[in-house]
């Protein structure tokens, strides 16, 4: 049986080529502890198509005082520090 279910798989694979993942990046300035969810909304909000099928990879730049970090307001900045 598991050879059988091997052939199928390799079959399937023949048929059906594998889906390509971008790797997109983003950048926003936020608040510290912003969740991910939160950061996507505001993304989606911005006009960015963030697909789940998609590898994002989402940097939150919070800022800092005295060595102790400083809430920021949300900004898309994705544009400044695309590459």
């Amino acid at each position: 049986m598991r050879d059988l279910n091997a052939r199928l798989q390799k079959l399937e694979r023949a048929i059906r080529p594998p889906q390509q993942r971008k790797v997109r990046q983003f950048v926003i300035e936020g608040p510290k502890g912003l969740q991910v969810e939160a950061a996507e909304a505001f993304l989606r909000k911005c006009g960015h198509d963030l697909r789940d099928e998609d590898h994002n990879i989402i940097r939150i730049i919070i800022g800092a005082e005295n060595g102790r970090p400083v809430d920021l307001r949300l900004k898309d900045i994705t544009a400044r520090y695309s590459r």
